[in-house]
């Protein structure tokens, strides 16, 4: 057998049994404590590859959704202390979801609300009564020279701001166009007051320095003032001088 180790160890085996026998014990010894050695440095590594796995690895814990009841989750130490005494109702105990602050997302509703910047105060359409500049006198104190434009839309037609501005005047229903109201705007860069006249008492819903947007409605058609049947009387004044309304707001684009 030991030829087939070496082939030199039959001769020494023959010569020195004794060292040879000792040289033998001592390799054995030394392979054994490689042995050894090579067998906890694995058994470490393993150990050290475990514990870092466990680190590593996480729990996902996911929201239950509305059509699946949410899983049991278990009470911590003091849960005892929270806990409803024996016989009350189940649900009367808030759940650990909403404990823990869970919040339902709920969009709120909106509107856009989005404008012309311009408009005629009733409608495009409507007919007109009496239109701007020289007139044959109506009544005993109406006017020959028209100021503005009478439009016929029916009593009771809400008539609307032509566009944003701020309420600087309000006539009373005793003076010559009755209920009214007069509103500054900044129209393409140029400041123009527009006048709604005639309008039905208590229909007018501002006061001096209120805010109006284009389109609310700052009255519905009257007769009070000096009239002789429920019409508009429109005006456009810029600097104080009174312009013919109609072309002003088609060159402008009035819808």
């Amino acid at each position: 057998m030991l030829h087939l180790i070496h082939p030199a160890l039959p001769r020494a085996a023959a010569l020195d049994p004794h060292r040879l026998r000792q040289q033998s014990l001592g390799v054995a010894a030394v392979g054994i404590s490689l042995a050894l050695l090579i067998s906890s440095s694995v058994s470490v590594s393993l150990a050290r590859a475990a514990e870092t796995a466990s680190q590593m690895t996480t729990v996902q814990a996911f929201p239950a959704t509305d059509d699946a009841a949410p899983a049991a989750i278990a009470p911590s130490a003091g849960a005892a202390e929270s806990a409803p005494a024996e016989g009350e109702a189940a649900d009367s105990a808030p759940s650990t979801l909403a404990a823990a602050g869970a919040v339902s997302a709920v969009r709120e509703e909106f509107t856009i609300d989005v404008r012309p910047p311009l408009v005629y105060p009733v409608g495009a359409n409507a007919p007109v009564g009496s239109p701007f500049g020289p007139r044959d006198q109506a009544c005993a104190a109406c006017s020959t020279n028209h100021t503005g434009v009478d439009w016929n839309p029916g009593r009771g037609t809400p008539i609307v701001a032509i566009a944003d501005g701020v309420v600087s005047k309000i006539g009373p229903a005793g003076s010559t166009l009755g209920v009214w109201v007069a509103i500054d705007h900044v129209i393409n860069g140029q400041e123009i007051t527009s006048i709604y006249g005639h309008m039905e008492a208590g229909s007018m819903p501002y006061a001096l320095g209120d805010r109006v947007r284009v389109g609310d409605v700052v009255g519905t058609v009257g007769s009070t003032g000096v009239t002789t049947a429920p019409h508009l009387h429109f005006e456009l004044r810029i600097g104080g001088r009174a312009i013919n309304p109609l072309p002003w707001l088609a060159a402008n684009g009035a819808q």
